[in-house]
C-alpha cells in the first residue's frame, strides 16, 4: 500500500472511530426529542472534549410533557455546547451526531473549528438560518462533511 493510500484509509478510520464515540455519547442524552453527542479534537489529534446534550445544571430532565416534537427543548443545552464547556485551548475538529445549528456553529467556529463531521442532517432548518451558517463556514474555510453511515 502506498502512502497516500494508507494516509486516506487513516484519515477514515479516525473519522469513523471519533464519530462511533459520538454516537455512544449520544445514548447518554437526557432529551426524549433527540439524543446528540460531540467529541472535539485538538489540532494534534487528541480528543480535547466530548459531551452529549442534557438538562441544564440544576434543571430536571425532559419529560413527554416538557420535550415535544416540533419544538425547541427548554430543558436541554445542546451536546457542542457541553463539550465546549469541558474544553481549554483551541479546538481544531468536531465529531457530532447531528449537524449543529447556527449557535453552535458560531460557538465551534469561535474556538477554531475548521472542520465539523456530522450523522444526521439538519432538516429542518430555516433557510435563512442555512445562509447565514453557510457565510460564516464559507468565510472562515470550515470544512462541513456529512459523514454517512457505512
Amino acid at each position: 500500500m502506498e502512502a497516500l493510500e494508507v494516509t486516506v484509509v487513516r484519515a477514515q478510520l479516525k473519522d469513523e472511530v471519533f464519530m462511533n464515540m459520538a454516537l455512544e455519547l449520544s445514548r447518554l442524552g437526557t432529551c426524549c426529542r433527540l439524543k446528540v453527542g460531540a467529541v472535539l479534537l485538538r489540532a494534534d489529534g487528541g480528543i480535547a472534549a466530548a459531551g452529549f446534550n442534557g438538562a441544564l445544571p440544576g434543571m430536571p430532565h425532559c419529560t413527554p410533557d416538557t420535550c415535544k416534537p416540533g419544538q425547541r427543548c427548554l430543558h436541554t443545552s445542546h451536546a457542542e455546547e457541553n463539550a465546549l464547556g469541558f474544553c481549554d485551548g483551541p479546538v481544531a475538529t468536531a465529531y457530532v451526531t447531528h449537524e449543529p445549528c447556527l449557535v453552535c456553529t458560531r460557538a465551534l467556529v469561535r474556538r477554531g473549528v475548521r472542520r465539523v463531521v456530522f450523522r444526521h442532517p439538519y432538516a429542518s432548518i430555516a433557510e435563512q438560518e442555512r445562509a447565514e451558517r453557510q457565510a460564516i463556514l464559507d468565510h472562515f474555510a470550515v470544512r462541513w462533511d456529512h459523514h454517512e453511515e457505512p
